[in-house]
């Protein structure tokens, strides 16, 4: 006789089929754990519900591809649940171990979030150099923020998770953005951290994310002074149903304005959409573009306030898709419905497209800046603090090559403009050009010091970087202003409009890169770097007054080392001393004084040596920061420390921003009952997962 087939729970049976006690299976406890991790894993990873494996179709599958083991586990979203706290509980103690063998201090970023469910959370990352030289970034919490957003309330918050993980002694530097409630929380922060930390203290280990930086500087240039206040009124607008106000309100934001409005009349409507789309691969067969990328199934960008760059990514999108956008207004004009046609005040006229080319050329470099240095941790050259002094040079230098440019508004420009529209685009600030002036650092609040106005000369050189990173400056298509514009082409008026706009996001890039004066890790960032050192600043700070800005980088960059890794090694070396033998009182006092001396010699040629030994250096060939300064620990043994620590630092928060991003994901409509711990432990251990801190699913058998 044959073997008996084995049976299946039927499908439409209620009744569970009954599980035999783990203890009596013959199938290994650990593989029924590995099976259960795997399942969290696929949960979590996927963000599927935890009542997934009760699907009946699903739980079909796994008994008929092993009935004895699917019996086993136990598949309810409890049961899931139960899980998911066992894991998270039984992993953060392998996460706590690697940020405890760290090469590096522990670099902190964190920001605030408001989900879909209401609940204000605030995201914190660790960020630092694994004991194998790897830069690793870990989500430590996704914590439910309770209160007001008030400095002192994030403080506490921030303060409690670093508790937590019990790290509090290895933070390094804490990033975030630019919100004076951020400056007060590190400022509340710092001192529970450390009571003794002096207000300079504080600021030179505030990290601005390089980010947001840009964001504000974009949005100073399209939005000029009152960005905020703008798209608030828009929001107020849209929550109101204030439609015809609404349009008003971006129109008066001149091309891109009306861009926004002939975007957001296409998408608003499923019929105008797909319409759109008809047209364009109407226009597509029609013009017989054989060898041409097909842009037919490209949909028009609408801006987003709450997403970087993505004005830029709309007027770029539109530019590829002018024919189209062309064609869509010109086969509504036939439409007798009003509502069904773009207003005619928003109809782009061939100059506004012109001043769109112009800001889309002008606002390129930012974008490519914002995408490069997101990647944290991928390769040499993206997402280190470096970037942030040398991307803020280069993007200078790109709007002075701009202002010089649009410099020329003559008294006939201003006379053929109207005065509200003078007012209205920031006009009247060109009476006197603003000057850039290099604000003193707070470390040297105390010095007497007479600030030097900031050179309009060339400061940027590229041919001062590495090869590695010269081309991919190269390859963002700088080309001087003068080749690309169309200024020539433009009315007064629309050219007065763009003047005005550069100056707008000159003027606000300039206020944070002299914010960076705050710290001195911005530039030792760069001379820590072994392919720049202080020579990358020499060739670019090259008249009289950024001369003085060199000698500052480097007296902050002493400064630093000295108050913070000198005194330490320094008590390193005296607790591992033996204790001296003395022979009588006056030999005792003899000793202590030599002692003192020793210790003097020590801090002034010992520690700091180590610095003027690594200056002297030519700029060296590698494109391994973080190796090199491995391989030659031995030679630089205090400094090494020193730039391993600035080498973990990344440039943006943008893990907070991914994060969020992620965290949307899981708390679908369907899945909003999710509470803050919950969502904690999901995305950690995600988080963990995908980033290698640690495993799920691992057994003896496999």
């Amino acid at each position: 006789m044959g073997a008996r087939a084995p049976t299946y729970p039927d499908l439409d049976s209620h009744a569970p089929p009954k599980r035999r006690r783990l203890d009596q299976s013959t199938i290994p406890k650990a593989k029924v754990k590995a099976i259960q991790e795997l399942s969290v894993g696929f949960v979590i990873d996927s963000d599927v519900p935890f009542t997934i494996f009760e699907h009946k179709f699903l739980k079909e599958l796994f008994y008929r591809f092993d009935h004895e083991l699917a019996l086993q586990i136990p598949w309810s979203s409890s049961s899931m649940t139960r899980e998911l706290q066992r894991i998270f509980e039984a992993k953060i103690g392998l996460v706590r171990a690697e940020l405890g063998t760290a090469l590096t201090n522990i670099h902190v970023s964190f920001d605030l979030w408001t989900s879909p469910n209401r609940l204000s959370i605030m995201a914190v990352f660790a960020h630092f150099i694994d004991k194998v030289g790897c830069p690793q970034s870990r989500l430590l919490a996704l914590r439910r923020q309770f209160g007001t957003h008030s400095g002192e309330n994030l403080a506490h918050t921030l303060f409690s998770i670093i508790q937590q993980w019990g790290i509090g002694e290895r933070v390094g530097t804490v990033m975030s953005d630019n919100l004076k409630a951020n400056d007060t929380c590190l400022s509340y922060f710092f001192r529970q951290l450390d009571p003794s930390i002096k207000a300079a203290d504080v600021k030179a280990h505030r990290m601005r994310c390089y980010g947001h930086i840009l964001n504000l500087v974009a949005r100073a240039f399209l939005f000029g002074k009152d960005a905020e206040s703008f798209e608030l009124e828009s929001d107020i607008n849209s929550m109101r149903g204030l439609a015809e106000q609404d349009l008003r309100h971006w129109r008066s934001k001149g091309p891109i304005g009306k861009l926004h409005n002939i975007v957001k009349f296409i998408r608003s409507s499923s019929q105008r959409s797909e319409y759109f789309k008809r047209i364009a691969h109407e226009e597509e067969y029609e013009g017989y573009r054989l060898s041409e990328e097909s842009t037919a199934e490209l949909e028009v960008v609408l801006d987003n306030e709450t997403r970087w760059n993505s004005t830029y990514m709309m007027i770029e999108r539109a530019l590829r898709k002018q024919t189209d956008i062309r064609a869509f207004i010109f086969a509504l004009e036939g439409e007798q419905d009003e509502a069904k046609r773009i207003p005619a005040d928003d109809i782009l006229s061939n100059e506004d497209w012109r001043v769109l080319g112009e800001v889309n050329e002008i606002l390129k470099p930012l974008y490519f800046q914002t995408m490069r240095a997101q990647g944290w941790g991928n390769g040499d050259s993206h997402g280190r603090l470096w970037e942030v002094l040398v991307g803020m040079e280069y993007l200078l230098e790109h709007f002075e090559d701009w202002k010089g440019f649009y410099n020329e508004v003559t008294t006939e420009t201003i006379r053929e403009t109207n005065l509200d529209d003078l007012e209205s685009i920031g006009l009247r600030e060109f009476e006197s050009r603003p000057t850039r002036a290099r604000r003193r650092p707070a470390r040297f609040d105390d010095e007497m010091y007479m600030a030097h106005q900031r050179s309009q000369t060339s400061r940027f050189t590229i041919a001062a970087l590495p090869e590695h990173s010269r081309t991919e400056y190269d390859s963002l298509d700088k080309s001087p202003s003068h080749q690309i514009s169309q200024m020539s082409s433009l009315p007064a008026d629309h050219r007065a409009y763009i003047r005005a706009s550069i100056n707008n996001g000159w003027k606000k890039l300039d206020e944070y890169y002299n914010k960076l004066g705050d710290s001195p890790l911005f530039a030792a960032a760069v001379i820590l770097h072994p392919r720049f050192g202080i020579s990358w600043l020499e060739a670019t700070w090259v008249t009289e007054e950024q001369l003085a800005w060199v000698r500052d980088a480097k007296a902050g960059m002493k400064d630093y080392f000295a108050r913070w890794y000198q005194t330490n090694q320094q008590n390193d070396t005296e607790q591992s001393k033996p204790a001296s033998m003395g022979t009588g009182k006056e030999e005792d006092h003899y000793t202590q004084w030599i002692n003192s001396k020793t210790k003097k010699a020590f801090a002034t040629s010992g520690s700091v040596s180590e610095l003027d030994k690594y200056l002297r250096l030519e700029p060296q060939d590698t494109q391994e920061p973080i190796q090199w300064w491995r391989d030659h620990k031995h030679t630089f043994p205090t400094l090494s420390s020193f730039a391993l620590d600035v080498l973990a630092i990344p440039a943006m928060a943008t893990d907070c921003e991914r994060q969020f991003s992620l965290a949307k994901l899981t708390l679908t409509s369907q899945r909003l009952a999710m509470g803050a711990d919950t969502l904690e432990q999901v995305h950690c251990l995600k988080n963990w997962v995908r980033h290698g801190g640690v495993k799920l699913g691992s057994w003896g058998g496999n």
